[in-house]
């Protein structure tokens, strides 16, 4: 099921604010207050530090319901409990509940504005949550966060995952600009955990919090370590949760970011009540998976599936890829129409060759293959235009290759893949 339009809905209202998700979530019975939530902002690594999190809960024998986006392959990915995705029977009945609502709130308040597909999403996964009992829910912000459909959450805390340069024409121009709207997610008394940021990032977030009065917890000020890390996973201490290393097979030193913060924001919650088991914390750790962040698709050839899409993601994938692969590879490259070409630099010195492409889903517009095609052959790297249909094998011609530029383009691969090569001896699924 892949129904970006399931709601019927712009990607964006010309009406910021919170009225319109508050009202449809009150007709609903506010279906947000039934479980206890953890909030995740940021730019980068919020999927994966929820992944984290929510595996975390799971093997503490918890009911816990997981809210992420974008979706890869199929729509119901974004609605999880305990790694299950909702059934199309179940999001068909709750969705349609949530259209008509939208629609009569449409109809008597158009002061409001419309609804955005966003909020649709978020009401559905509010009252599945609910319906279904679940005792936690990860809730991951969509874009920005003082005006996002997630932040009538109350969360017994708040994460922010390292800030960045995306979506700055609707959050910026500045980092801090947009460091602010991420900040809006902080909530009154209720502790916030904050992963690594630049320092006018930092500024920010805790000035946010202190006016506040919400208590602020900074991975920077945490004893920990990055310990190894491989295209096996990769190990991280924590002294605070446990004196022997933790376990992860998400690939990349910001992996290991993103568990500690997980880690902090876990152990804050322990300072507060829950109850953790060192093990059971190592399990859940060693058993997230977060597809489409360095998933690795096949070993021989090394195939490679990276998300990132703006400017410190992609040097991050930089880092990744030159400490873990130690050779040049072949780059597949589709982005957004409002990417900015130099946002591929930090991949230049590692390029053999790129193929670029232009993905077919992606709600933005796609870049122009040919646009970014000339912007890396006037940097002295050979590049070439390749069609999205011909990927699902060519990518298999090369070794090692890296496909990455959009999430969209990811799941789009994905699924061809799967669908292309099913059975094939290098795809691991």
């Amino acid at each position: 099921m892949n129904k970006d339009n399931l709601f019927q809905k712009q990607r964006f209202s010309a009406h910021l604010g919170l009225e319109r998700i508050t009202e449809l979530c009150s007709r609903l019975g506010d279906p947000h207050r039934q479980f206890r939530s953890i909030h995740i902002g940021g730019t980068n690594g919020k999927g994966s530090t929820a992944a984290y999190l929510a595996s975390v809960l799971e093997h503490h024998g918890y009911r816990v319901g997981l809210f992420t986006s974008p979706h890869l392959v199929d729509y119901r990915e974004r609605f999880r409990i305990n790694g299950d995705l909702i059934s199309a029977e179940e999001l068909a009945a709750i969705s349609a509940e949530v259209n008509e609502l939208m629609s009569k709130i449409e109809a008597e308040f158009p002061e409001y504005g419309t609804f955005t597909m966003f909020e649709g999403a978020a009401a559905t996964a509010f009252l599945y949550f609910s319906a279904q009992n679940v005792d936690w829910a990860v809730i991951e912000v969509g874009l920005g966060g003082r005006f996002d459909a997630t932040n009538i959450l109350h969360p017994e805390i708040s994460v922010i995952t390292p800030v960045g340069h995306d979506h700055v024409d609707r959050l910026g121009p500045t980092l801090a600009d947009v460091a602010r709207e991420k900040a809006g997610i902080i909530k009154g008394r209720v502790p916030v955990c904050v992963s690594e940021q630049l320092p006018e990032v930092e500024r920010v977030l805790q000035a946010a919090a202190a006016d506040q009065e919400a208590p602020y917890f900074s991975l920077k000020d945490v004893d920990w370590q990055p310990h190894k890390w491989n295209l096996f996973g990769g190990e991280l201490i924590y002294p605070a949760l446990d004196s022997h290393p933790f376990s992860v097979q998400l690939l990349g030193r910001h992996q290991l970011v993103n568990a500690a913060a997980a880690l902090l924001a876990l152990q804050v919650l322990g300072e507060r009540g829950l109850r953790l088991n060192p093990k059971l914390i190592r399990n859940g750790l060693a058993a997230a998976q977060w597809p489409g962040r360095l998933q690795t698709v096949s070993r021989e050839p090394l195939v490679i599936f990276d998300g990132a899409h703006n400017r410190e993601s992609f040097l991050a994938l930089a880092d990744a890829l030159d400490e873990l692969v130690h050779r040049k590879l072949t780059f597949v490259i589709g982005m957004s129409a409002d990417k900015n070409p130099s946002i591929i630099d930090p991949l230049l010195p590692l390029a053999e060759r790129i193929l670029f492409t232009e993905s077919e889903n992606s709600r933005l517009g796609a870049k122009s293959a040919a646009e970014l095609r000339d912007y890396a052959a006037d940097r002295g790297i050979e590049a070439q235009i390749i069609a999205f249909a011909d990927l699902p094998n060519t990518i298999f011609e090369y070794d090692p290759v890296c496909v990455c530029g959009s999430l969209y383009l990811i799941g789009d691969l994905q699924a061809a893949v799967l669908k292309e090569n099913r059975g094939h001896p290098s795809i691991k699924t």
